[in-house]
């Protein structure tokens, strides 16, 4: 016999969705129709994007149950079928109405699209945020449940369990070299998304005042549990913030004086956290010249505390200076070589025995080694 409970188990959750669906194409059929119902649908954002993303599933569940029906020959007394007829009426209403908000015609297949066009055309639409409206505009513009939104905030908890945790030293990072590379790997996505967030109010703030506004509270520490979709979007930004600097911190303490480019970050950080743990590796940017500068600047960071291990250490760096040496007269080559001419003077001057003149970091490299 069939029933309502049994076609419910059957359905395997999709009477429950069209349930969910009939109150909320109700709500959304009352506020297109409204004389204010722009404002309506700003004040149910969340509605909107909920309406278009269970879409496609929703009209899976109407097919489905229609072909069920016919063949277990499910009677019209079902409940089942009775929420679905008014789910399709619903729908043929709501997307009229999409379509005469939006000013076109609308296939009847393209009701998802015709919702993230109508959310895109009235809650992202340019206005003049006045002060006190900033945080309750971005509470309005902001839903929490925005694509772009989630994956920032998933990418911003990376951030946080990693570069939150405690490092051994300010020049170290705290975290494996496979949870690392996957954060790097991640980077790029989580950037985008964020950036993706952040245009979204660009567009809609004509002024410019109110991401000024939410930029300058990023700087704060987010509140340990952030809901909203404008929390969200703080705490996010504020943890690749951190992030990001204490990656550039890394890279200035361990590399001082070389100036790193940005498509060289990634690179470098991964071959720090080799040298760190004394594993094999090189730089891998920018051809074994630069990498030699890098290699010499990072030594000059590591050279040990006891004067008589240095000497050592400075003569297995004599071959990479020559490397570098084929950059002579470039700026960083430069950088390095004042810096480098500096420390010679300095132990110069506490051994007593005046330096001999260097024009080359391989000369540089052999007056320390010698001075020491």
């Amino acid at each position: 016999m069939v029933d309502d409970t049994s076609v419910r188990i059957r359905l395997e959750g999709r009477v429950e969705l069209l349930d969910a669906t009939r109150l909320r194409y109700r709500a959304l059929v009352n506020a297109l129709k409204s004389w204010r119902w722009k404002a309506r649908l700003r004040a149910n954002a969340a509605l909107v994007q909920e309406v278009a993303r269970t879409q496609d599933a929703i009209d899976e569940a109407l097919d489905s149950v229609a072909r069920r029906a016919v063949l277990e020959g499910w009677t019209d007394s079902l409940s089942v079928l009775q929420c679905r007829a008014q789910v399709v009426a619903l729908r043929g209403e709501l997307l009229a109405l999409v379509s005469r908000r939006l000013a076109q015609p609308l296939d009847p297949k393209a009701l998802r699209p015709g919702i993230e066009a109508l959310e895109t055309q009235v809650l992202t639409a340019p206005r003049l945020v006045l002060p006190g409206q900033r945080w309750s505009t971005a509470l309005e513009v902001l839903p929490h449940n925005v694509p772009e939104l989630q994956r920032a905030v998933w990418f911003g908890r990376r951030a946080a369990r990693l570069f939150g945790r405690p490092a051994d030293g300010p020049a170290r990072l705290p975290m494996s070299l496979d949870e690392l590379d996957e954060f790097l790997e991640g980077w790029s996505d989580g950037v985008a998304s964020l950036d993706a967030v952040w245009q979204r109010l660009v567009r809609i703030d004509s002024t410019g005042a109110m991401v000024r506004y939410l930029r300058k509270r990023a700087r704060r520490t987010p509140a340990p549990r952030p809901e909203s979709g404008p929390e969200l979007l703080l705490y996010a930004e504020f943890w690749r913030s951190f992030a990001l600097a204490r990656m550039d911190h890394v890279l200035n303490e361990r590399l001082s004086p070389i100036a790193w480019t940005e498509a060289e970050r990634f690179p470098l950080l991964r071959w720090l956290w080799h040298r760190e743990h004394n594993l094999p590796s090189r730089p891998g940017v920018g051809g074994e010249p630069r990498e030699a500068l890098f290699e010499l600047a990072a030594a000059l960071t590591e050279l040990p505390k006891k004067s008589e291990r240095a000497p050592l250490v400075l003569g297995g760096l004599i071959p990479v200076a020559r490397l570098a040496d084929r950059l002579l007269g470039g700026e960083d080559w430069r950088r390095l070589h004042a810096e480098l001419r500096l420390l010679v003077r300095v132990v110069s001057q506490r051994t007593g025995r005046p330096p001999p003149l260097q024009d080359t970091l391989e000369e540089l490299v052999r007056a320390l080694r010698d001075a020491g």
